[in-house]
């Protein structure tokens, strides 16, 4: 099974700092779970700053496509770098598990702020990664907004200003047309 990684893993995973030995980390409580992984509330020790410590079953439970999927959500991670965005530390393989290290997003409930989002997310029930996300968002690939909360106004125009083809969107003006007529309906004007 090593060896199958291997070859789908074109780059070597980074080993960022000391972040490669899971003897560097107290792991502290189970935060997460999903499919083929969990994530836990962990310390790295040399410096006490608390982490996030994603573990992932990469050799025994995943299939080729999946394990390659995990290689690209962890090359989207490192490219992301903004202050709304959980940075990414590290990752390496230890024990068959491919652990990754990211900042721990400690301010409140961080999962029941996940569902709260999720609900009203056009993607909400699907159970995919970082990376497949970004594919359907990229791709437009979202069910359409219910009919039963949104107007066919409203619904008609969010269609148009996600179409895949950027010449097919419509301009700042046109949307600003449609946005005032819809406030003047429901104002009552």
């Amino acid at each position: 099974m090593r060896s199958q990684w291997c070859h789908l893993n074109t780059k070597p995973l980074q080993l960022d700092m000391d972040y490669s030995s899971l003897a560097n980390f107290q792991i502290e409580k189970k935060i997460g779970k999903g499919q083929f992984s969990e994530v836990y509330r962990a310390r790295y020790i040399l410096d006490n700053t608390p982490v996030a410590l994603k573990k992932i079953q990469i050799f025994n439970l995943m299939d080729a496509k999946a394990r390659q999927d995990c290689i690209k959500e962890i090359d989207l991670l490192k490219q992301l770098n903004h202050p709304n965005v959980i940075k990414y530390h590290a990752s390496f393989i230890e024990d068959n598990e491919l652990n990754i290290v990211l900042e721990l997003a400690d301010a409140g409930d961080l999962s029941r702020m996940i569902n709260m989002a999720a609900l009203q997310s056009p993607f909400y029930g699907d159970k995919m990664n970082l990376y497949s996300l970004c594919t359907k968002i990229q791709q437009c690939d979202y069910p359409p907004l219910p009919s039963d909360h949104y107007s066919q106004e409203l619904r008609d125009l969010v269609d148009m200003c996600i179409n895949p083809d950027p010449e097919k969107r419509p301009d700042i003006t046109y949307v600003y047309d449609i946005a005032k007529t819809m406030r003047n309906m429901t104002q009552g004007r």
